[in-house]
């Protein structure tokens, strides 16, 4: 990376200036360099039997795409809105991240049981992202029934993820403090989705919860998340119109003194899935959206995003990041910032045009713009509102 911005980190409560910042506070300059092994395994495709098989090294894992389909439009919906809530490889970030260890897969044709046990690497906002954290154990189990299978038109997924944190950083965001313990969370959920056909297109229905129960330091941690999709696909319709509306809530702390942690912790997600202006995530959060989606084209696509944002608990902090990032080095990978007795965040429109060129040519641009509410006002007095906007290019060889 090359020009970072250098003094783009103010004084708490509003703390690094945006995501060159970030990137800045974790190199300690503004020209960072690494050279990163991402991925490097073994596959044992067959082990015992023909529905067994064995991965081991380091290998990237996707929480919500253990199973995907010839079905477009399933992969599509599982791709952008259950894929990585709660784990991913941060794949928006320069630096990415990694998983060291096992993965077990047994799979039938109507149903498929996965399981990892790793050490995430570093990554993301770090650009030593090549070490692995030894301080983080993370366990998975999931099973899937699959699409169209026992059900008709219909996936179910059940997970279990055990998530220890045991790297003793001190600047962690909460009102709880983790110098008397580690983090140690059971998160236990399910998805739903369902597609009905019409004859002139397709209802989608989303359904994802979780809860969680552990410690959080010294205290117990309690928590819960959950979200409600449903759209429809207008098949018969120029530019085909895809239009679809949600509402997720999760958890926030309402008391930080009852010797009680209620604040949904979101593992190691790939955030920017959803929000794609990343300045907040799942944490404390609760998040009321349209989206409208149009191919003009059958290479251009274009996706518009409108969401409401506010705090679950006005008590709790406003949150922002996408997990550990750093072994060591009092860097948590989670930004809390105070709310200052308000729970009106912001309301953000996002707008995404791709276009694919040819088979190994694609691109995006994305301009997205918050009209900063209440929370954002009274810690950015001068100017509440923001933009990010970018241009990316891929070729695939």
């Amino acid at each position: 990376m090359v020009g970072l911005p250098e003094n783009s980190t103010a004084q708490a409560p509003q703390g690094p200036l945006g995501i060159g910042a970030i990137y800045n506070l974790h190199a300690g300059n503004d020209n960072p360099h690494s050279l990163i092994i991402r991925q490097a395994f073994i596959d044992l495709p067959k082990l015992f039997s023909k529905n067994l098989s064995l991965r081991l090294g380091r290998f990237d894992y996707v929480d919500g795409k253990e199973v995907m389909y010839s079905n477009p439009k399933v992969n599509q919906i599982k791709n952008i809105r259950l894929a990585e809530r709660l784990i991913g490889p941060f794949g928006w970030s320069s630096f990415l991240r990694s998983f060291d260890g096992f993965q077990v897969v047994y799979d039938r044709d109507g149903y498929n049981i996965h399981s990892i046990a790793t050490h995430p690497t570093q990554g993301g906002f770090e650009n030593n992202a090549h070490h692995s954290m030894p301080g983080i154990d993370l366990y998975t189990l999931t099973g899937t029934f699959k699409y169209n299978k026992f059900l008709p038109d219909t996936e179910i997924r059940l997970f279990y993820f055990y998530y220890e944190d045991d790297r003793n950083i001190s600047s962690t965001p909460g009102q709880s403090g983790l110098d008397q313990g580690d983090i140690q969370i059971n998160t236990i959920g399910s998805h739903l989705l369902k597609l009905f056909k019409t004859n002139s297109g397709e209802f989608d229905f989303v359904l994802w919860g979780a809860i969680q129960d552990g410690e959080w330091g010294s205290v117990d941690h309690r928590a819960w998340a959950l979200d409600f999709e449903l759209g429809y696909h207008f098949l018969n319709l120029p530019w085909k119109p895809w239009l679809r509306t949600g509402y997720y809530a999760s958890s926030g702390d309402s008391n930080p003194a009852d010797g009680e942690h209620e604040t949904f912790y979101q593992l190691l997600p790939t955030a920017r899935k959803y929000a794609l202006f990343p300045f907040y995530n799942m944490m404390n959060n609760e998040d009321f959206f349209f989206q409208g989606i149009i191919k003009p084209t059958k290479d251009l696509l274009i996706r518009a995003d409108l969401h409401f944002l506010s705090l679950n608990e006005k008590n709790d902090l406003w949150y922002m990041g996408a997990g550990p990032t750093l072994e060591q080095g009092g860097i948590f990978g989670y930004i809390g910032r105070p709310s200052n007795g308000m729970d009106d965040l912001a309301t953000v429109f996002d707008l995404v045009v791709s276009y694919t060129f040819s088979k190994h040519v694609s691109g995006t641009m994305y301009w997205g713009h918050a009209f900063g509410d209440d929370v954002i006002e009274s810690i950015y007095p001068g100017d509440e509102d923001g933009d990010f906007f970018y241009v990316e290019m891929k070729f695939s060889f």
